[in-house]
């Protein structure tokens, strides 16, 4: 075990020290590739004395200046989200502390598990081959148990985002994508041309709001040669449609190459879908998912462009930010040809 002498790693001794009352030392601190919103530090935290008292692998997660989407969580509400859906029974890393100011940013400190979390890693490396073959059941259980969060219990319902009085999860969707449009100021006709389609054909309503975890796909899960090991990145946690997740990991963009396994890249969309049915979430109609797998496809489309956003008006210079906007046009591309496939009796006379 190296102790790690630098400045983070110093203020977050003094930082747990001052808010948390903890005498603890830091070693191990290496920071990890990735990630559009937060730094991601892996560390170990050995704490002298307390109720924490031992050796603890932690990840360290400080808040970076931008977000994809403007209505993303701040990084201590996330943590909240976490803490709920953690006592709710979510596989998800225990949190252990939330700090307002570590060297001027928030950060937090959650619980180091196991696992590959990289999506082209997950759908294409070969010790992870069994881990594939059970994923989507998994996966569908799992997002049955977030569903399932008590919002009144966790305080959630009092925290997070949900449509306004007498609007449906789908209008505030369409309604907020269109906000993220305007803040590009160039002209996308495609988008708009969707988003009119998906103003038109709205499905029925949800009969409640659930906790939406708002970004469940593979790429924002830890994986084990056994499977699934912990949901992660809840920055997008908000109330809203269950079919808001359950579509979210079916666009192409997180099979990562993997188009025939339509789940993620890992698995069959049917299967999740009844796993997630099989452990208390609610059956679906086929053709409302379908609807959500074009507002998602529009909806990472605008994301890109958001991305490219924060390159081009130099409020975080990033290449990767630039070359994510680049990609908006396969977004839109899929969410037309997808329209193009809805069934008839979904399609109505434009």
């Amino acid at each position: 075990m190296t102790t790690a002498s630098t400045p983070l790693a110093e203020a977050l001794a003094e930082a747990l020290a001052r808010e948390r009352g903890l005498a603890a030392q830091v070693s191990d601190l290496r920071q990890l590739p990735g990630g559009a919103s937060k730094e991601t530090w892996q560390l170990t935290l050995t704490v002298a004395r307390g109720a924490w008292r031992g050796e603890h692998a932690l990840i360290l997660l400080r808040q970076m200046g931008g977000k994809i989407y403007a209505h993303a969580l701040d990084l201590l509400d996330e943590f909240r989200v976490m803490e709920a859906a953690y006592s709710a029974g979510v596989p998800t890393p225990r949190p252990f502390a939330a700090l307002p100011g570590l060297l001027g940013r928030p950060a937090v400190l959650v619980e180091r598990l196991p696992g590959e979390s990289i999506g082209r890693k997950v759908v294409k490396q070969p010790e992870l081959s069994s881990a594939r073959a059970r994923l989507a059941q998994q996966l569908g259980a799992a997002l049955a148990a977030i569903h399932r969060t008590d919002l009144d219990a966790t305080r959630l319902r009092s925290l997070l985002a949900a449509p306004a009085a007498g609007q449906t999860p789908a209008q505030a969707q369409i309604a907020q994508l269109e906000r993220d449009l305007d803040r590009v100021g160039e002209p996308h006709p495609a988008i708009e041309l969707c988003l009119r389609w998906l103003r038109r054909h709205e499905p029925p309503p949800p009969e409640r709001l659930v906790l939406v975890h708002g970004d469940y796909r593979i790429g924002n899960v830890l994986v084990t040669p056994e499977g699934l090991a912990g949901v992660i990145d809840w920055e997008f946690a908000h109330l809203g449609d269950p079919l808001e997740d359950l579509a979210w990991g079916l666009i192409r963009e997180w099979r990562f190459g993997a188009d025939t396994r339509r789940f993620g890249g890992v698995g069959l969309a049917e299967d999740f879908f009844a796993a997630y049915a099989a452990a208390g979430g609610e059956p679906l109609e086929q053709q409302h998912a379908d609807y959500w797998e074009i507002m998602h496809n529009v909806r990472w489309a605008v994301g890109t462009l958001n991305q490219a956003e924060r390159h081009l008006s130099g409020a975080e210079p990033n290449l990767e930010f630039a070359s994510l906007g680049r990609r908006c046009a396969e977004m839109e591309l899929e969410a037309l040809l997808l329209i193009e496939a809805a069934p008839a009796a979904t399609r109505k006379d434009e």
